[in-house]
């Protein structure tokens, strides 16, 4: 059994539709479904060490203050749902120190996000969840430079989410 650690930050002034208890349970949840799937276990990098403690934050900020990161970070000066730093999946010198890996860092805009769930008719909070299920993906080693690897991200996506 898998031991995993959630921290969830603010930045700024943000209202949050669910209680930082709730999103740490969720996200618990959502990791807790993709270690199970074969396609993540044969496929994320993570498996390849011995570990029983998985650790990561999540983050929530508005748009200015996401935009600000994204310019920052990978050079894009837009706002966007969803940013990840993905510690421990894009580093070749990744350590487990204590059998405990820190996947990294999950930064999502709830001014995007509650747009996006307008946009997508979705309610708020499974727009969130879906954000926080592609985030975790992005930590676990999965990207979507490719049109195959975008299908294969929204269907692990899909299948958390009914999940739930």
């Amino acid at each position: 059994m898998t031991s995993i650690k959630v921290e969830i930050n603010k930045i700024g002034k943000i209202r949050l539709s669910e209680s930082k208890t709730t999103l740490k349970n969720q996200a618990k949840k959502i990791i807790d479904i993709l270690l199970q799937m074969p396609q993540i276990q044969e496929n994320s990098p993570i498996f390849k060490h011995d570990f029983s403690t998985l650790t990561f934050e999540l983050t929530f900020c508005n748009d200015p203050t996401i935009k600000e990161i994204n310019a920052t970070y990978r050079n894009k000066d837009k706002t966007t749902d969803v940013i990840t730093f993905a510690l421990f999946a894009d580093d070749e010198n990744s350590i487990v120190i204590n059998k405990t890996i820190e996947l990294g860092e999950i930064i999502i805009s709830v001014d995007t996000l509650v747009k996006q769930a307008q946009e997508n008719n979705n309610d708020v909070k499974t727009e969130l969840y879906t954000l926080v299920t592609h985030g975790i993906l992005h930590l676990l080693g999965f990207d979507h430079q490719t049109q195959k690897d975008y299908d294969f991200v929204v269907g692990i996506q899909e299948t958390v989410i009914k999940n739930l």
